[in-house]
């Protein structure tokens, strides 16, 4: 079943790199040729009990009244439905799109752990779906799914863009068994159009997985979200604004939160949903659950826009009256959508402050994981957007500066924050460059995750690891809560859901050995949880480097000619050359970096170009910077070195031997999947750390 499930994501994989699945349009279903109807919008959601049910949802024109589900075990690799299992459902006129009928049917009394075929569709009219893949939960043992969020899209292109990304999440975690969607699923759920739009892209990933949605703010009103999902809500969920309901995984028990109902007592929550979240985890773990996680949408502890909102941070607002609870109920892990950007916090108390912490570091597919152990604390998780939408880091007083960022252990500005604002919204970033996913797998007592990253104009849009963390629990003997087994439930036991093809992050250098800084980090407010903190710090300890008026330092901005210059001559402090410039553009060079353009030039370290310009605002690529460190260092370069990268040709002729050389003296690693980058932008944090490395090495 695996890998069927890694054949199909591959496939996809290819057809999104060749274009054919945009020039396509929506992949509808399949239908006999005298059909007057056919199926769309194909979901899978667990219904019932994981091991031994599936839920089925899907749409058709009115013509078709009847609800048939047909399944068939996987068993000789043929989907033959002819001898399988038959289920009936309900057909209902859909309250969001009133032409069209809704069609729900469960599949229950199947094998644990099993891979099956399925159809859909109308079994009077012979009206099916194409076949699609699902298999039940083990009883036991390890398993992996993907967390993402907000793939909500105004337009048609924009949900390609999300079906893309769910389809590469797929591709590069193919031992998952399900994605979580932590809400926010469309723009307006109101309008069937982008359903369709978002569903139909993404129907062959749909029809191999099963998803577990949570309600978004976007898709709160006339049923939009639980029309669209065959899942079991708990009594009393507000079915018009979304649900809430839970299900156990293997040793996990997930909640599912609503975060669009109300209450006097709750901003964003019933008192009925809280009262049935508390009594939803005491018998799950009365029941045996190791581990809890919830799916919230509008969660307490994020980095953007929302962080501020009144019903997050006001006085009955989710972070002053669910975070609190989230602790005293020993949640262990919170997934949450809604503000756009990535971040990660430590173990955060039921008094709302960071728990102290034991940790150790593990290797796993040769990536260095570092495992929170027993973290007295919930640890909360945003995982960007699966989509266009992205918001700038929060940096409002209210929010509560370092004290508030302190709580995280990831909390940069937004990584599309580099291309600037968008056009239509200035006060966001540009939409549609970024887009995040995180694989997780939990093993008995560990939890590992790994999150992706795709930038549409890094490596075309392939996948790259841009964190990884782990949660490991010990018994007080030492031991794990339950050992990491070899077989889970008769499968075999899922890798972690990095794979070797997947190429690191494409901004982080080799970071140095900082000594702990002097400055602290309370002067630049922007730079808590950020990877190059401390070279950040000891860089404006050392003095080469300084933050903007604002008290930012924009890590994640990209340096230009005058500023990497700059920056590189406070650092290795030449003497002042007394020259001026020559340069055609010479009146564009600010005057604040002249005198150590000046420097380089007397040290040989840079030049003009051939129409004897300085271009002082060109952005610097990852082959400049090697040839400005390499000289600067005077690091020995062989004019006839060769490159093993594997894009060695996208490297210009005179970058190699400079390439070659900052490699050789373990300045600058490449980016993973035994590639360079040549051309690819640099930013302030690269350019600070990668100095920093170079006056180390010269001590």
């Amino acid at each position: 079943m695996r890998l069927l499930k890694y054949i199909t994501a591959m496939l996809l994989a290819f057809l999104l790199a060749a274009g054919s699945l945009n020039a396509a349009g929506p992949v509808w279903a399949a239908e006999s040729p005298d059909a007057a109807v056919s199926v769309s919008k194909v979901t899978v959601t667990f219904n019932g009990d994981p091991k031994t049910s599936k839920g089925f949802t899907w749409y058709t024109p009115k013509a078709s009244q009847d609800s048939t589900v047909q399944v068939i075990e996987a068993t000789y690799g043929k989907a033959e439905f002819d001898t399988g299992l038959t289920f009936k459902g309900i057909t209902q006129v859909s309250t969001n799109s009133p032409l069209e009928n809704v069609h729900k049917a469960e599949a229950t009394g199947l094998k644990a752990n099993t891979a099956y075929y399925f159809r859909v569709g109308d079994a009077a009219l012979n009206v099916w779906s194409e076949a699609g893949t699902f298999k039940t939960a083990p009883a036991s043992g390890a398993f992996t799914f993907i967390d993402l969020a907000d793939t909500q899209a105004k337009s048609e292109d924009e949900a390609i863009l999300s079906s893309e990304t769910l389809a590469k999440a797929l591709a590069t975690v193919p031992n998952a068994d399900f994605v979580v969607h932590n809400g926010d699923i469309v723009d307006n759920g109101i309008k069937e159009e982008q359903w369709n739009w978002l569903l139909g892209h993404s129907q062959q990933s749909l029809l191999n997985t099963t998803i577990v949605p949570a309600a978004g703010n976007h898709e709160d009103e006339n049923k939009a979200f639980i029309e669209h999902f065959d899942i079991k809500p708990a009594a009393g969920s507000a079915t018009e604004t979304g649900a809430y309901y839970s299900y156990d995984y293997s040793n996990a028990h997930f909640v599912v939160l609503n975060s669009n109902e109300n209450s006097e007592e709750y901003a964003d929550f019933s008192k009925d949903q809280v009262e049935w979240l508390k009594n939803d985890v005491k018998a799950a773990k009365a029941a045996g659950a190791q581990w809890i996680i919830v799916n919230i949408h509008k969660g307490p502890y994020t980095t953007s826009n929302h962080a501020t909102d009144t019903d997050i941070m006001g006085p009955n607002g989710v972070r002053n009256k669910i975070a609190p609870l989230m602790a005293e109920l020993d949640i262990d892990f919170v997934l949450q959508g809604h503000d756009h950007i990535y971040a990660r916090t430590k173990p955060i108390k039921s008094d709302n402050t960071a728990a102290a912490t034991s940790k150790f570091i593990e290797s796993q597919n040769g990536k260095s994981v570092e495992y929170t152990v027993n973290p007295d604390g919930t640890i909360y998780l945003i995982p960007a957007t699966a989509g266009p939408k992205v918001y700038y880091k929060n940096q409002k007083e209210a929010l509560g500066g370092d004290k508030y960022y302190n709580l995280f252990e990831r909390a940069e500005e937004n990584h599309a924050a580099k291309y600037g604002p968008d056009p239509g919204d200035t006060t966001r970033p540009k939409r549609s460059q970024v887009q995040n996913f995180v694989g997780i797998t939990i093993d008995g007592g560990k939890l590992t995750a790994f999150t992706y990253e795709i930038d549409q104009n890094v490596d075309k849009a392939a996948p790259y690891l841009v964190d990884q963390f782990g949660i490991q629990k010990i018994s007080n003997t030492g031991n794990n809560v339950d050992t990491p087994s070899n077989t889970g439930g008769g499968g075999t036991k899922p890798a972690a859901p990095a794979t070797p093809t997947v190429p690191t992050a494409p901004t982080t250098p080799s970071a140095p050995e900082i000594p702990a800084p002097t400055v602290p980090a309370a002067k630049l407010k922007d730079i808590g949880g950020h990877w190059a903190a401390a070279a950040i710090n000891k860089a404006v300890e050392l003095g080469f480097a300084k933050g903007y008026a604002d008290g930012t330092f924009r890590p994640n901005q990209t340096v230009n000619r005058a500023e990497f210059i700059t920056l590189l001559m406070r650092a290795v402090k030449h003497p002042d050359a007394g020259k001026s410039l020559g340069f055609k553009d010479a009146g564009n060079i600010p005057a604040w970096s002249q005198s150590f353009i000046a420097q380089a030039l007397d040290a040989g370290i840079i030049a003009g170009y051939n129409d004897n310009t300085f271009r002082p605002d060109q952005v610097i690529t990852r082959a400049e910077m090697a040839a400005l460190i390499v000289r600067a260092g005077g690091v020995e370069v062989n004019p006839k070195a060769a490159l093993s990268f594997a894009d060695a040709k996208d490297a210009p002729k005179w970058a190699v031997p400079y390439i070659a050389a900052i490699k050789d003296a373990g300045l600058v690693n490449g980016i993973g999947q035994n590639r360079f980058a040549p051309n690819q932008s640099v930013t302030r944090a690269e350019a600070v750390t990668v100095i920093l490395g170079l006056l180390q090495q010269a001590q």
